[in-house]
């Protein structure tokens, strides 16, 4: 991860500019995600291309959205029929997630190549959309609040990297990359709030309101690196809790702990109301993070 990361800044890092959304928070996860599955580094671009489309233009069945699905899950059969057809007969040592879906079984019952390559896609899709907000929005927070901005890097600093973790959770809280719940159905009638909720209407839990509660946090609205009592929803609760949630903490830690050491007078571009969010019916990320920093002596 770290190296993914460095390799990332020095592509921008003599320019004294970037968009910290397209030139890394972006494509950080996807390279990410693309190792861990196995996919060879010289397709990973075209990944890179195929999700950019999807999540610029969000997931409906329009034009080049489409195209770039079907790219994607094709890709993907394809990359799996090969794997399956070299697999050897005795796993090896690192051997990456895709071979591990066409090993698994259940009772003797392997997953079919178009099972494995649907549990491929949506790993990739899950595993970096919200770790692109997570960088986006984080790294945004920290541009508009510089005193936690100097307490993180002061920390940095010193070797301490425990204000890192609860850094990253609180990030999590404050302005996370998942604004809503999937969606929920309710199996019968029940009153929530003074509202009565019939049974079959749909349900939306708006986990960025919840991550704001003062009746769960004190001074929500309040940005503490530090804040050590943080059961935040970033990642679910229970048994929907995100598979993937150790890796999204390695690559925010990572990310945000390298942007402010390597370019340590990085400050935003643009004025914060010029900044655009996507939208959409879960997600809320930045379409574009503008900055500014001096660049480091060689």
């Amino acid at each position: 991860m770290q190296e993914l990361t460095d390799d990332l800044i020095d592509r921008f890092a003599d320019g004294g500019s970037a968009d910290l959304i397209h030139d890394f928070a972006f494509p950080l996860p996807i390279y990410a995600i693309c190792d861990l599955l196995g996919v060879p580094r010289e397709d990973q671009d075209d990944f890179r291309d195929w999700a950019g489309m999807m999540i610029r233009h969000g997931g409906g069945p329009r034009g080049g959205v489409a195209r770039s699905v079907k790219k994607m899950r094709g890709y993907l059969a394809e990359l799996i029929h090969r794997k399956r057809e070299a697999l050897p007969a005795v796993p090896a040592p690192g051997e990456d997630l895709i071979s591990g879906l066409i090993r698994a079984s259940d009772h003797g019952e392997h997953l079919t190549e178009n099972e494995a390559a649907a549990m491929a896609f949506i790993l990739l899709f899950a595993g970096f959309e919200t770790t692109v907000n997570l960088i986006g929005n984080g790294t945004y927070a920290l541009l508009t609040h510089p005193g936690q901005r100097e307490r993180l890097q002061r920390a940095l600093a010193a070797g301490e990297r425990g204000l890192l973790e609860t850094g990253v959770e609180e990030l999590l809280r404050y302005d996370g990359p998942v604004e809503l719940a999937t969606w929920r159905y309710a199996t019968e009638p029940v009153t929530i709030g003074g509202q009565r909720v019939a049974a079959g209407d749909p349900v939306l839990v708006v986990l960025a309101a919840a991550d704001r509660d003062p009746e769960r946090f004190a001074d929500p609205d309040v940005l503490d690196l530090g804040r050590r009592d943080n059961q935040h929803l970033g990642y679910g609760h229970g048994i929907h809790y995100c598979l993937g949630a150790p890796l999204a903490r390695l690559e925010g830690q990572t990310a945000l702990a390298t942007l402010l050491t390597r370019l340590p007078d990085l400050r935003l571009a643009a004025e914060p109301a010029e900044l655009r969010w996507r939208g959409g019916l879960i997600m809320r990320g930045l379409r574009t993070l503008p900055v500014e920093f001096t660049p480091p002596r060689k």
